[in-house]
């Protein structure tokens, strides 16, 4: 079921980084949905390449270490696709969501659009943040995120060489605790067409919006 959220009902836990938002605002949930329908084979054709191309990734075990992974290999818990969308002209960032479960549950996608960022680097980050505070809020602890931004990964393994970003990363810190198992890995752009569109498709709307939901099965 859809998520419609006022200024009375917003969880502060589950609020994207960017404090300026007071009112959430949602206009028409079915168009997320037709969205996520719509993009779902594109979704498939996507993990078909990822199995057939052999494409190394970095994966951030904790904060002092960084090894190859692949996402052809089983796996338990929970992954999460992450993006951010920003362009100078607009209004807003947006950040996009995805997340599957080992346990076959249904899938979850977050959406919510943010006052335009310094830059891209920032709605990454801030995609970031906001996807993990919603996995928290889910009471989801095994997680492995996933982004198509290296110097998202490179940030979050090597904090102090990235002073500007420090107060997000104090944030990226503090959330990373209430996981009991965390990765942040690298991935192809093809790899994370579903949580690419869902940002950019959110980025272009007028109005202020956060949305969660389940993805319907068929």
């Amino acid at each position: 079921m859809a998520m419609e959220l006022s200024e009375n009902s917003i969880n502060s836990s589950v609020l994207p980084y960017n404090k300026s938002l007071i009112a959430v605002y949602y206009t028409d949930p079915a168009e997320v949905l037709r969205l996520a329908e719509k993009e779902a084979q594109l979704w498939q054709s996507a993990q078909i390449e990822l199995h057939n191309e052999n494409h190394g990734s970095v994966n951030l075990v904790n904060q002092d270490r960084v090894r190859a992974i692949s996402l052809e290999t089983e796996y338990s818990g929970y992954r999460c696709f992450v993006d951010g969308s920003w362009k100078e002209s607009d209004k807003f960032s947006g950040t996009g969501w995805f997340c599957t479960s080992s346990n076959g549950e249904p899938p979850t996608m977050g959406v919510a659009n943010l006052r335009r960022s310094l830059s891209p680097l920032h709605a990454e980050v801030e995609a970031l943040l906001w996807a993990m505070k919603c996995i928290i809020g889910a009471d989801n602890q095994k997680v492995a995120f996933f982004t198509d931004c290296s110097d998202l990964v490179k940030m979050v393994s090597s904090p102090t060489e990235w002073p500007a970003f420090s107060v997000y990363l104090e944030e990226f810190q503090s959330d990373k605790e209430e996981f009991s198992s965390f990765s942040l890995s690298l991935i192809s752009r093809r790899a994370n067409v579903k949580a690419d569109n869902l940002a950019r498709n959110v980025r272009t709307k007028p109005l202020h919006i956060t949305y969660v939901n389940n993805i319907p099965q068929e």
